[in-house]
């Protein structure tokens, strides 16, 4: 789905067209996990969606870095013959969206859990004869964290529902992408200051919320881009009511 330099959004520009002797596909796509072992992927495009072999002719994938190490690759198209039976869709919107509110609510499990472990470790650990909970600086960066993974889940919920009836989810979806993208790593970076020096040990788990936050973040295209297409959105519900 992801794409170089644009949000989760926004139309694909990877393209699925009829050459005159059966459809080809053209295109990048980045983020793309597990590709390397991949028996199959499923791919959007302008035109459709497609499921091509990763083997297939003038299909290449490079292994690219990620912070939490796991296998992303970028995938590129270059004039892959796509036959009939394997276009399971003419519009890619609702793979699309499937993919952001599945992201979103992977991104609401992995705050959820980094917030638990947090509110464990400031209760546990002591300072001057008392939890470090009790510290009022402490408490209000934690409760910041917690309206960030409340109002996180609130619109994973509303955006799964959207879908699940048939309603327009376009802000819920926008919201929850700018939300992963600029309020998800402030808040492992909250949670990791509040761990003091084990927060960036590797032998403590908070690490891995960290580095997948970041992953995550990147994914959606960044707080720049999907400010954009989150206003775009607000704006044209604005003028359509």
């Amino acid at each position: 789905v992801a794409e170089r330099g644009r949000s989760l959004g926004a139309a694909p520009q990877t393209r699925l067209a009829d050459a005159g002797d059966g459809l080809r596909l053209h295109g990048t796509k980045t983020g793309v996990a597990f590709a390397g072992g991949a028996a199959a992927l499923v791919v959007t495009a302008h035109g459709g969606v497609a499921v091509v072999d990763p083997q297939a002719p003038g299909v290449s994938s490079t292994r690219t870095p990620s912070s939490s190490g796991a296998a992303e690759y970028t995938v590129v198209f270059d004039d892959v013959v796509v036959g009939p039976q394997d276009v399971l869709a003419a519009d890619p919107q609702p793979v699309t969206e499937l993919y952001r509110v599945l992201l979103a609510a992977y991104a609401d499990g992995l705050l959820a859990g980094a917030m638990a472990m947090t509110a464990g470790h400031v209760t546990d650990r002591e300072q001057f004869g008392k939890p470090i909970a009790a510290f009022q600086a402490v408490g209000q960066q934690l409760a910041d964290v917690y309206v960030v993974s409340r109002t996180l889940n609130l619109i994973v919920t509303a955006a799964a529902w959207r879908l699940a009836t048939g309603r327009d989810a376009a802000e819920d979806l926008a919201t929850a992408d700018y939300w992963l993208a600029a309020e998800l790593p402030a808040a492992l970076r909250t949670m990791t200051h509040l761990h003091g020096g084990v927060g960036v040990d590797l032998s403590y788990p908070l690490h891995r919320y960290f580095s997948l936050a970041k992953d995550l973040a990147r994914l959606t295209g960044g707080p720049g881009a999907t400010l954009d297409a989150l206003a775009e959105v607000t704006v044209e519900e604005a003028m359509c009511s």
